[in-house]
């Protein structure tokens, strides 16, 4: 009995030494495939046939606009496999690659919308990159911050939608605060506030929030994050147009003087002093001087008739 239990016992190490080797391959088959997944996507794109035997793969993702240039076979198709021999590699650092007789570029490398250029022949075709992968929250610039003043502050913003303002009170205790927009531009009359040129191409913010001869403070928007584009038309602000000068001749002192030459106005004395306004209203030598002689007749007849009744009682 106890040589059977031996036997037993012997068969089961065996076994267990002869499993082992294949249960540590399988568990080491099971760790390495999701590297082997993460290399592949990682070199992952869009594959077009450029040449015979010549796929080129477009990327454009969070490293940047890429091309790999594969070989693959004279039948190659879409849908077929192009994980194959890397022939060139084109990126940021590395815009240009000759590959059997065809002259590679990638074009546009900093903007929205960068393309590969393949010239075989003196014939160039362009080939598009995707549209980079970007989320709302991507796309909006760094918090550029201005002290205004008066215990306050400005956080400035860019993104898609436009330019954006939050005022708020340097004290973070304190709630207050105030928002600009490109659609809201102009502040509330708290504090004189104001996006200039909201929907154009380099909006300016302007703010006065002290009196006097103080003069309005200015500051640029910070710019948008590179790869994201604006939701609407730029459209440039039209500045207010300014009055037409007065086309009238003005009246200087010199004109006042060539109008009045010539003209004599004659200021009674002494009791006849109350006549000497009206006299010196009328600009006309003519009615001055009729005037003058028609106070003189009554002034002659009245002291004509204080003599003859002194002379009466005398």
């Amino acid at each position: 009995m106890r040589t059977a239990l031996r036997a037993s016992i012997a068969t089961a190490v065996l076994a267990g030494a002869l499993l082992a080797p294949i249960a540590g391959t399988a568990y080491a088959a099971t760790t390495t495939a999701p590297a082997a997944a993460t290399v592949t996507a990682r070199y992952a794109g869009t594959p077009v046939l450029i040449d015979t035997g010549v796929v080129a793969v477009l990327r454009n993702a969070s490293e940047g606009p890429e091309v790999w240039i594969r070989a693959v076979s004279a039948d190659w198709k879409p849908g077929d496999d192009y994980m194959s021999r890397v022939l060139a590699a084109l990126d940021v650092k590395h815009l240009k690659a000759s590959v059997n007789g065809l002259e590679l570029e990638l074009v546009g490398k900093d903007s929205a919308h960068p393309s590969l250029s393949v010239v075989k022949g003196g014939t160039t075709k362009s080939y598009p990159l995707p549209q980079a992968a970007t989320s709302p929250a991507d796309c909006v610039s760094k918090v550029k911050q201005v002290n205004l003043g008066a215990g306050l502050q400005a956080d400035l913003t860019m993104s898609p939608k436009g330019p954006k303002v939050v005022m708020r009170d340097s004290d973070p205790t304190d709630t207050w605060t105030r928002t600009l927009t490109r659609t809201n531009p102009k502040g509330s009359s708290d504090y004189f506030s104001r996006i200039n040129n909201p929907s154009g191409a380099k909006p300016v913010f302007e703010w006065k929030t002290q009196g006097g001869d103080v003069p309005s403070g200015f500051a640029d928007f910070p710019a948008l994050p590179k790869g994201c584009t604006l939701d609407y038309q730029v459209t440039e602000e039209t500045p207010a147009s300014k009055p037409e000068p007065s086309t009238a001749k003005p009246v200087t002192a010199t004109n006042v003087s060539a109008q009045t030459a010539g003209q004599t106005t004659v200021v009674p004395q002494g009791a006849v002093a109350a006549g000497a306004e009206i006299a010196s209203e009328d600009t006309n030598n003519s009615v001055t001087l009729a005037a003058g002689a028609g106070l003189l007749s009554v002034f002659a007849a009245l002291g004509a008739t204080v003599l003859r009744r002194r002379r009466s009682h005398s």
